[in-house]
């Protein structure tokens, strides 16, 4: 049993995608808590500051430890209180962990692989008015376009989706950078996908590369 969260992840330029395993033996997956608030999770939620239409329901996919969930849960609250989450995982370990975290009659935690919504729609068209994938899509590069178009089906016109991911840069773990190179490429399959860019930050570009980007979704 391995401690260290590369042999359930990404290892050796592979995708093992092993996430429950991850979750129950591994305390911290990439350091997050030890890590706390980080700069690209500010910058990702002061791209919602002030940019939350009223929301009835948003969606949170990939939880993991549910640090940054329970950050965008209460940035939504503070525009819409009464707003519903959907918190979700590809790992159930991770969901009751983030649950117990976050525990409030709001939010409503389920274990979802979002990789099936193309062929298995098992969340309402047009219900969501945020969608939040944050640090995720290296665990659905297999699957990018799909996955990409059923989340933006899940989207009401005009809803959001709020994007973070880390690119890695020269000389670290390969995963990944010949199916998306760039931001300027993964926002040309969010564009494929019906969305419409509204603002992006970045940070560290040169060194240890970070992307925010929100999106609406075009009528």
């Amino acid at each position: 049993m391995s401690h260290d969260y590369h042999d359930y992840f990404i290892k050796d330029g592979r995708h093992l995608g092993l996430y429950e395993e991850m979750y129950q033996n591994c305390d911290d997956p990439w350091h997050i808590e030890e890590l706390g608030v980080r700069l690209d999770m500010r910058a990702a939620l002061l791209l919602l500051s002030g940019r939350c239409r009223p929301v009835n329901r948003f969606l949170d996919i990939g939880c993991g430890l549910g640090l940054f969930s329970g950050l965008v849960s209460e940035a939504v609250w503070r525009e819409s209180p009464k707003a519903h989450g959907l918190i979700t995982d590809v790992s159930s370990t991770a969901v009751e962990k983030a649950e117990k975290r976050l525990a409030d009659h709001r939010l409503t935690f389920l274990p979802l692989d979002v990789r099936n919504l193309a062929d298995k729609p098992v969340l309402p068209a047009k219900n969501f008015d945020l969608i939040v994938l944050a640090q995720v899509l290296w665990g659905m590069l297999g699957h990018l376009e799909r996955t990409l178009a059923g989340l933006a089906a899940l989207l009401t016109d005009g809803g959001l989706m709020l994007v973070t991911q880390h690119f890695p840069g020269s000389g670290g773990q390969a995963y990944g950078a010949e199916i998306v190179s760039s931001p300027e490429d993964l926002s040309r399959r969010l564009e494929t996908a019906g969305l419409e860019a509204v603002d992006t930050l970045e940070t560290n570009r040169a060194v240890n590369h970070h992307w925010a980007a929100l999106w609406r979704k075009r009528p």
